[in-house]
């Protein structure tokens, strides 16, 4: 995973846009009218980096409210890492946005991989390393992997990335998770939660 997504990144660093993604943006902004603009851009906004914070800081703090540190030890890193470096690998691969369409002030020039995917893919993956209970943690999946389409669709929609910025940042945030749920030691030491995010 984490290789494919370097490969994607010096491809697109290299080549730019892949053949198809303009045409398939232009397609999919006149397909949809203004209601379904209008709940991309909601979407958008609601998978800003601030709004995701606040989400994993509710989790953080029932976690550490649960006594379940090694949970929390391991949903800290695995969300403000790739928040802290998406930034940085967008600068590095410098691949510019298709600019089909004005977007607002906030977003930056750069577009690989998304921030939007990436980030929201770290909270996502992060949830599921903490979530107790096979039922619970399918709901969770579920439920985090309609939202990340959701992400992608708005991002797409509103004309932001190229399909293959989602894909790097999804690739990348998950390589990331999965390093860090396989590096990390799991022990038995976090107390009794009762209902705090599962058992």
């Amino acid at each position: 995973m984490a290789c494919t997504a370097a490969a994607l990144g010096a491809w697109v660093a290299g080549a730019g846009e892949l053949p198809g993604e303009r045409v398939l943006l232009i397609g999919m902004h006149a397909a949809t009218g203004g209601p379904v603009e209008r709940a991309a851009v909601v979407t958008s906004d609601l998978s800003d980096l601030l709004p995701l914070t606040v989400v994993a800081a509710g989790v953080l703090a029932a976690l550490l409210i649960g006594r379940r540190r090694q949970d929390a030890a391991l949903f800290v890193p695995a969300t403000a890492v790739v928040w802290a470096v998406n930034p940085l690998l967008k600068e590095l691969v410098g691949r510019p946005r298709p600019g089909l369409w004005p977007l607002p002030d906030s977003v930056s020039e750069h577009a690989f991989p998304s921030g939007h995917a990436a980030d929201s893919a770290a909270l996502v993956a992060g949830l599921l390393l903490v979530v107790r209970g096979r039922r619970r943690r399918i709901a969770a999946a579920v439920v985090g992997g309609a939202w990340l389409a959701l992400v992608g669709l708005s991002q797409l929609v509103l004309g932001r990335h190229y399909p293959t910025d989602l894909l790097g940042g999804w690739l990348w945030a998950g390589a990331w998770v999965i390093l860090i749920a396989t590096a990390a030691p799991r022990g038995s030491g976090d107390g009794d939660v009762g209902s705090t995010l599962g058992r």
